[in-house]
């Protein structure tokens, strides 16, 4: 379908890239943005003009984003919301792990479960939402506390008590501090049994906008039946904290090394 406006096809996809290369690349110019997306330069002054008069960019040489993307996107992320957008990605990870899977977010120095969804199997793991696991001794809570900045992490762990509820719990600093390090180099946490007997989970930090984490997401299980399906677990958490956080406005994960 032709543009209204300018008889041209693709029009409307042109003016999208512009908006897009702009974001990327503040204080280009139109003549870069015709050299880089192929227009002519008729068709990139045409194109920004009608972006200029509606908003979406501004300045005369050097070009940046306008106060009508601006408003969009305070608009799009007010509508994002873990509460909206969890359930269905917790039934996708449920239907690959047969694990029950839950979400927690920070709250007073301590996760609070506010979303869960029991696998099928009879033994399964369930907490009551509202309950709450504390950050040094649960694998949503150490998850969490990965996806914080180092600094802010450390201040954390220096303040909350470390008590022990099992033989495994980590009930020093530099313990915690050590786990939380390797967490973050493979992007799960792991808790073997540290608050309740004969419970496993793997969890991953769920991130926003900022980049910083919200919430985590976790499965878990009998230790057994978790350790004979870890890796799998683990890709399944991995890939719905992805999705999750993406439909949360985080940017995309670096690939690791």
């Amino acid at each position: 379908m032709n543009d209204s406006s300018t008889g041209t096809p693709g029009t409307l996809a042109r003016g999208l890239d512009i908006v897009e290369r702009v974001a990327a690349t503040p204080g280009t110019t139109v003549q870069r943005l015709a050299a880089d997306l192929g227009l002519s330069r008729s068709a990139a002054y045409r194109i920004v003009g009608t972006l200029r008069e509606r908003g979406y960019v501004v300045g005369e040489t050097e070009l940046r984003l306008g106060p009508v993307v601006v408003r969009l996107g305070l608009q799009a992320l007010d509508g994002l919301d873990i509460h909206a957008v969890g359930p269905e990605h917790l039934r996708e990870l449920v239907a690959e792990t047969e694990e029950t899977a839950f979400i927690a977010i920070f709250d007073e120095d301590q996760m609070c479960y506010v979303m869960q969804e029991e696998g099928p199997q009879v033994v399964k793991v369930v907490s009551k939402l509202g309950s709450r696991a504390p950050l040094h001794a649960s694998g949503l809570g150490k998850a969490y506390l990965s996806g914080l900045p180092e600094a802010e992490a450390e201040a954390l762990v220096g303040r909350i008590p470390l008590p022990g509820y099992t033989p495994t719990t980590l009930t020093t600093a530099p313990d915690l501090l050590a786990d939380l390090a390797g967490i973050r180099d493979r992007g799960w946490a792991l808790d073997d049994a540290e608050r309740e007997p004969g419970v496993r989970c793997v969890a991953a930090p769920v991130r926003g906008a900022g980049d910083l984490p919200v919430a985590a997401i976790s499965v878990a299980g009998p230790r057994d039946r978790i350790v004979e399906a870890q890796p799998s677990i683990v890709a399944a958490v991995l890939r719905t904290a992805a999705r999750l956080s993406a439909a949360l406005g985080a940017a995309p994960p670096t690939e690791r090394t």
